[in-house]
């Protein structure tokens, strides 16, 4: 059993993690709300895109890929065995509970279900902590962006997307998929797989999502052309969607360590009552056995 010395020290030790962990929650807090707000910002701007590309090219004649190299119609796409390559997005730094082992997990579940569907996988890593577990794994290896780190800026999302892209259209791979924690709330993190590359696109589909079922409006003019607008939408969408997933990614970061640090201090709190009273039951069993032996001596005496 520990002496009350040790259970002092102890404590103390306990009370300095929890001073440590309170204020990596709040630093953790101020960050998630300012990547809450870029998130719920770009959201809406990324998806009118993807609506404006599929408005464009509703109804136009697709006759040979060159014309569209990152754009797939659905139904056209080639039923041989695929080269994939899955970008795994994960923190650089630790103490996060969950977040990175669940983009990891979701992606072995992947391979798993579909690896022996395709022609090879392969997986990029944005963040440290994917990298170096899957290092150490049986698996191939792409590309480690580890210049995108840090705050996430729409330059990093460019140098992001132009990588990926410039693999795509060198034919290295066949599709790109994006593997992330999408950010719902401070303490929900859905890690979800997302194409990338190529873009697959129903033509009969037209305007954003819930429009399905209104009249399509054939009454544009569009300058210089429908073709020329759509491959410079084409050109900026996948840098707008790799910021959008980075900015996911970053706020379920925050959002996942402020979680952890909160239970984390709360355990803290726990233990620290715990050994507080098991401190205190030890130092009045210390006290009473002084009292009886002073009294056992001061009875002797008196015989």
């Amino acid at each position: 059993m520990a002496s009350t010395k040790d259970l002092k020290k102890r404590i103390g030790t306990v009370k300095n993690t929890q001073q440590t962990t309170r204020a990596m929650k709040m630093v953790s807090a101020a960050k998630l709300r300012r990547a809450q707000e870029a998130i719920s910002n770009h959201r809406p701007y990324a998806k009118r895109v993807l609506g404006l590309i599929r408005h464009l090219a509703s109804g136009m004649t697709f006759t040979t890929e060159n014309q569209f190299p990152l754009l797939r119609v659905k139904g056209n796409e080639a039923t041989a065995p695929k080269r994939v390559m899955l970008v795994v997005f994960t923190s650089d730094r630790g103490l996060c509970g969950g977040f990175n082992g669940n983009a990891i997990k979701n992606c072995l579940r992947w391979i798993q279900k579909h690896g022996n569907q395709c022609a090879s996988v392969e997986i990029g890593f944005v963040g440290r902590k994917g990298h170096d577990f899957f290092k150490t794994k049986k698996v191939k290896l792409g590309p480690y962006y580890h210049e995108i780190s840090g705050k996430v800026t729409f330059a990093q999302a460019t140098k992001l997307a132009d990588a990926l892209v410039d693999r795509f259209v060198k034919g290295e791979v066949d599709e790109i998929k994006f593997v992330y924690s999408e950010f719902k709330n401070a303490v929900t993190q859905q890690v979800v797989v997302e194409d990338f590359l190529p873009y697959v696109l129903d033509p009969s589909e037209v305007g954003q999502e819930g429009e399905k079922d209104r009249p399509k409006v054939t009454d544009y003019i569009v300058r210089p052309s429908k073709v020329e607008v759509l491959t410079e939408l084409l050109a900026k969408n996948f840098a707008i969607q790799s910021f959008r997933v980075l900015l996911e990614s970053q706020a379920g970061e925050h959002g996942a360590r402020m979680s952890a640090m909160e239970n984390a201090t709360k355990n803290a709190g726990e233990m620290i009552r715990k050994l507080t009273l098991q401190y205190n039951k030890q130092r009045q069993a210390g006290i009473t056995k002084e009292l009886l032996e002073i009294i056992s001596g001061s009875e002797s005496q008196k015989g």
